[in-house]
């Protein structure tokens, strides 16, 4: 699949998802389909900005509508960490923390990103 090691990322109590540069989740794992209620077989081929986990400030500002993190990493290669409110797949909203973390290829070229997320 991706070739480094994210199937031991299941192992993991906390959400993890990969995404390439254009959005598109390539690998979700066990303890994001256990946060969010949403299982890997609804999430992976499709964009983290399909309103999938809609990731709103304490206003409810959705970030991907207005000043999307990923996105931003996916630009400028910055890692990112927010507070945040995530919508779960039955319809409420959780606290969490979310940390956003560039990857490169072997020429230093940003190729994609990871986004870890745990409930506060």
């Amino acid at each position: 699949m991706i070739g480094i090691g994210f199937d031991r990322l299941d192992e993991l109590d906390e959400g993890v998802f990969y995404v390439d540069s254009k959005r598109r989740i390539l690998y979700w794992n066990k303890g994001a389909e256990k946060i969010s209620g949403y299982l890997k077989s609804e999430c992976v081929g499709r964009s983290c900005a399909d309103d999938i986990l809609r990731h709103a400030d304490s206003c409810g500002n959705e970030y991907c509508k207005a000043g999307c993190p990923m996105q931003m990493t996916l630009k400028d290669g910055k890692p990112r960490e927010i507070e945040a409110f995530m919508m779960h797949k039955d319809g409420y909203r959780l606290p969490c923390t979310v940390s956003i973390k560039p990857l490169y290829d072997s020429l230093g070229v940003i190729r994609g990103a990871t986004e870890s997320f745990y409930i506060k």
